[in-house]
């Protein structure tokens, strides 16, 4: 994938709602970072 297929993507998706898609535990927002729990991480 080159910068411009990836450019086109980020248009069209918000990653948070990818985030809430998924269930991802939302710990932190500040500005524009975000931080989520990692799936692959729970215990």
């Amino acid at each position: 994938m080159d910068l411009l297929d990836y450019q086109e993507v980020k248009k069209h998706i918000n990653i948070l709602n990818v985030a809430y898609h998924l269930c991802l535990e939302i710990i932190e927002e500040r500005g524009f970072e975000t931080k989520v729990i990692c799936p692959f991480c729970r215990l």
